[in-house]
């Protein structure tokens, strides 16, 4: 038995013992199988290994003769059942007085009893433990490489999601006095650290223990921050936001969410932030993957946690928690391209009078299928002040659909409202200037002086108008040069091409006034890449806005790739070709007629060869005067004759297939393609204007949407949608405003103005006060609406200084570029277009 048990012992690798055993040995041999064979060895048993004769008729045993010692390796089946059946008999001895002897544990007898669902396997572990000063989470009983406890372990092995040792290894854990240190040990190795049972329990879906590991202390806020728990483009499988509660959330266990967020025994902050700064609602926002079946359940956990963190926070809106990057769930969703949280968040409509002041979307009227909403436009559209929704969209997302986000309601009639305000007006007045900027810098480089040395002298007429354009044109280069490095500096994105162009016309200038003829050489691609840009300005018509798009696709795309092969091409084959031309005699050998190339290659032979092989790539070389210097013609013609076949025939028709392929792509998504660039230009329109500008240029109304959880008028500035839908009716809408449409006068008792679209709608009161104070008699034919030629008796028109005076005035005083258009029309005595003006939908 002694040498079994040291083949046992030396089962991981190490040699047995080679002497054989002495008779005076024999009690520590047996003291030896004790320790050797833990948990199996009680008294009334004097050699537990009698028992292994009647299981080797069910388990394999290897036997062996060392030195006349018959030695047994027992496998690890037989050893448990050794244990078992000393166990069983013990308890089958009545006649047994003396007490049994404790069972010895260690990390591999845990883990297997925990494993297998087996309480019975854990009788006597208390009794250990407690004798020998000993504790569940001392490292002995941890899993070496990961720091797992006996607790994760039986949470990983439910059956039938139940492990009856669960509560066994808690009351054990409380009764040895370190429950608390038991249930919230962490996993340590960077794989999974920081991960509790209560992750655990939670992702496993299992109530019961979670309510159970709650009551018992648990820690509610442990957060995973392993390798295994972060986001999938960082290297991890699968980020939840670390905290139980969104471990929750993020699995779609609402009653899970429940009981986390309302237990009496300590209850989850919903407030509560990841290590990235994140609460349960980024971590709900960064799950999301646009199908149907995800963006279902997000949208109504989203809802669920919002609505009851307003009801346990009143003073915390929990949707304008920022993590680390400065970023709400909202902002989130867009810079992610997390369409449908992102159209469910701006769109969110909660008809609960409790919970309605968190609502960003509300019905001011409703006529049959016709309704008028009112979009909250906070975080969407702050005019300067802080980082929109907008501005994440057009300028901070490389993500795929975000034309798509763009076409998402309030956002395509917020950006058809900015158009309509201010930015086309602005566009076409940009328009105009630069092609006026560019005209005049081609007059000044197509005159310039051939004679002389710059700079040049302005002595006649002639001299000091093209003094007027070198001015402007260099004008034209710094205010290209600032705006692109102010730009920068608040981290916003060079414009490339406007960048370049201004570097080239300040040094064309620099070496202009350094008397450096080579400026003409800057100049030039100045010119021309200024005129390129004018590409920029397509954005705003749909037609030649697409067609910019192609060609910036196949510019960057398709010819990119194509250059690429074709210069490898090309140099390749003149280096070989290069090196069959005959070698040009020395010049002191031909006395000054030597040959040269093609006759024959010198130094400057190679880039001339480029050139003749890239003439004929595009077919107008001459294949002739290339083989007048070959030492091998036929060599020579076949590598000639390849490069041809490779280049023109292979490589140019694959560009043009590749050029009809985005062109196909561009144009079937050619109209949100387009919508992209075209909010490109109204917001970089809009960020020119100063702040108080932009405030002044601002889309929407001040509407009050109802009351406050303080009892006050809760007061938005929204957007309003005028909307058509057939398959809902006016029923139970909670809307605002019982009378439907727009009225004249302002609304005092709503607490807001009428407006439709972003534009003031102003009574007739107002106009006419204006055309009296300034003396601007109405036309006798304002009555006439079929009239368009002034009457033979009217009165003549008022100076036109009364009219301009009138019309800053009023703007001054209302900001209303409508009404300024109206009293023009007035006076003029216009009744269609005054009409017209009067009722503006801008």
């Amino acid at each position: 038995m002694s040498s079994l048990a040291e083949l046992l012992d030396n089962d991981d690798g190490s040699q047995p013992a080679q002497d054989s055993a002495r008779p005076g040995q024999q009690n520590d041999n047996k003291q030896n199988s004790r320790i050797r064979f833990p948990g199996a060895f009680k008294k009334g048993v004097p050699n537990p290994m009698d028992l292994l004769e009647s299981t080797m008729s069910e388990y394999p045993i290897l036997g062996a003769i060392l030195n006349g010692v018959v030695i047994f390796k027992v496998p690890l089946k037989v050893y448990v059942s050794l244990c078992r059946k000393a166990e069983i008999e013990m308890s089958c001895d009545e006649g047994s007085l003396e007490p049994p002897v404790l069972k010895v544990f260690n990390r591999w007898l845990l883990f297997e009893a925990v494993s297998r669902a087996d309480r019975r396997a854990l009788d006597g572990l208390l009794q250990y433990l407690q004798s020998n000063e000993k504790r569940l989470t001392d490292e002995e009983f941890k899993e070496p490489s990961t720091g797992k406890t006996c607790l994760p372990k039986a949470l990983l092995n439910l059956h039938s999601g139940h492990n009856d040792t669960i509560p066994v290894l808690m009351d054990i854990a409380e009764q040895t006095g370190n429950l608390r240190e038991f249930i919230n040990t962490p996993f340590r190795d960077v794989y999974y650290r920081g991960q509790t049972a209560m992750h655990i329990a939670i992702e496993r879906r299992c109530k019961q223990y979670v309510e159970l590991l709650v009551e018992k202390g648990a820690d509610v806020h442990a957060q995973a921050r392993g390798r295994f728990f972060q986001p999938r483009e960082e290297g991890g499988y699968f980020y939840f936001g670390e905290l139980p509660l969104s471990l929750a959330a993020s699995t779609n266990q609402p009653d899970m969410v429940h009981y986390l967020t309302e237990n009496s025994h300590k209850a989850a902050d919903l407030r509560r932030q990841d290590s990235r700064g994140n609460t349960v609602l980024h971590a709900l926002v960064h799950i999301a993957d646009n199908t149907r079946d995800n963006t279902r359940f997000v949208t109504k956990m989203y809802d669920l946690l919002l609505i009851k963190s307003a009801k346990l926070y009143p003073d915390c809106n929990l949707e304008n928690i920022l993590n680390n990057d400065g970023m709400s769930p909202l902002m989130m969703a867009a810079k992610l391209g997390k369409i449908g949280v992102f159209q469910h968040i701006i769109r969110r409509e909660i008809k609960d009078e409790e919970a309605r002041h968190l609502s960003r979307k509300f019905k001011d009227w409703a006529y049959g299928p016709v309704y008028s909403n009112l979009y909250d436009l906070s975080s969407l559209d702050t005019c300067g002040e802080e980082v929109s929704v907008l501005e994440i969209l057009v300028y901070n997302s490389r993500i795929e659909n975000r034309h798509e986000m763009l076409a998402v309601e309030p956002i395509n009639e917020l950006l058809r409202a900015k158009w309509q305000k201010f930015a086309a007006v602005t566009f076409y007045i940009s328009v105009f200037s630069y092609l006026a900027t560019m005209v005049i810098f081609t007059l000044v480089a197509y005159y310039r002086p051939s004679t002389g040395t710059p700079p040049y002298a302005y002595n006649s007429t002639k001299d000091k108008v093209r003094l007027a354009g070198e001015i402007i044109t260099v004008a034209s280069g710094v205010f290209f040069f600032a705006t692109n490095v102010i730009h920068y500096l608040l981290t916003n994105p060079l414009c490339f091409h406007s960048f370049i162009y201004s570097v080239l016309v300040l040094v064309s200038a620099a070496l202009y006034l350094s008397g450096i003829e080579a400026y003409v050489s800057v100049m030039v691609f100045a010119l021309a890449l200024g005129w390129m840009n004018t590409l920029y300005f397509t954005r705003g018509l749909k037609l030649t806005g697409t067609y910019s798009i192609m060609i910036q696709k196949i510019l960057i795309k398709d010819l990119f790739r194509f250059l690429l092969v074709y210069v490898l091409f090309m140099i390749g084959y003149a280096s070989a070709l290069v090196s069959l031309l005959k070698i040009c005699p020395e010049k002191n050998i031909c006395n000054g007629t030597c040959p040269k190339y093609p006759e024959c290659r010198d130094t400057n032979t190679f880039s001339e060869f480029l050139l003749d092989l890239f003439k004929l790539t595009i077919g107008i070389g001459e294949l002739d005067d290339m083989l007048k210097g070959a030492q091998y013609p036929v060599v020579f013609l076949i590598l000639l004759v390849t490069y041809i076949i490779l280049t023109f025939v292979l490589l140019l028709n694959m560009l043009i297939a590749l050029m009809g392929e985005t062109v196909g792509q561009v144009s079937k998504e050619s109209k949100q393609i387009w919508k992209l660039q075209w909010a490109t230009t109204i917001l970089d329109i809009e960020r020119s204007f100063p702040v108080c500008l932009r405030k002044s240029f601002r889309a929407g109304e001040m509407v009050t949407v109802g009351k406050g959880l303080d009892g006050m008028p809760d007061k938005r500035w929204c957007f309003r949608v005028d909307e058509v839908k057939w398959s809902h009716w006016n029923q139970n809408l909670g809307i605002i405003n019982e009378d439907p449409g727009q009225k004249d006068h302002y609304e005092q008792t709503q607490g807001g103005r009428g407006l439709r679209r972003g534009c003031h709608n102003t009574n007739n009161t107002e106009y006419t006060t204006a055309m009296h104070k300034y003396s601007l008699e109405p036309r006798p034919y304002m009555n006439n609406h079929d009239s368009k030629t002034p009457a033979k008796d009217g009165p003549v028109h008022r100076p036109l200084k009364n009219l301009i005076t009138a019309g800053v005035t009023i703007c001054k005083n209302t900001c209303n570029t409508a009404l300024v258009f109206a009293v023009i029309f007035y006076h003029l005595g216009d009744r269609r277009h005054f009409d017209l003006v009067s009722t503006c939908k801008m």
